[in-house]
């Protein structure tokens, strides 16, 4: 099985601070995880949402 190497975009974000970033909620910001519309990375258990995740997902419109 090949090996896919995946890169980390920084900086990285709480979920509490992407909320606030996009001017939504919480329950908001882990539904576009749960679809798979931002990008998380795993850090001892908690989760860290990549900002760049945050503004291709914005300039993609589907924020109202």
């Amino acid at each position: 099985m090949p090996r896919t190497e995946e890169f980390v975009s920084l900086p990285l974000m709480t979920i509490s601070e992407a909320a606030k970033y996009l001017g939504v909620g919480r329950r908001v910001i882990y539904q576009l995880i749960e679809w798979g519309e931002i990008r998380t990375v795993r850090t001892g258990g908690t989760a860290m949402i990549e900002k760049s995740s945050l503004d291709e997902y914005r300039q993609s419109g589907r924020l109202s």
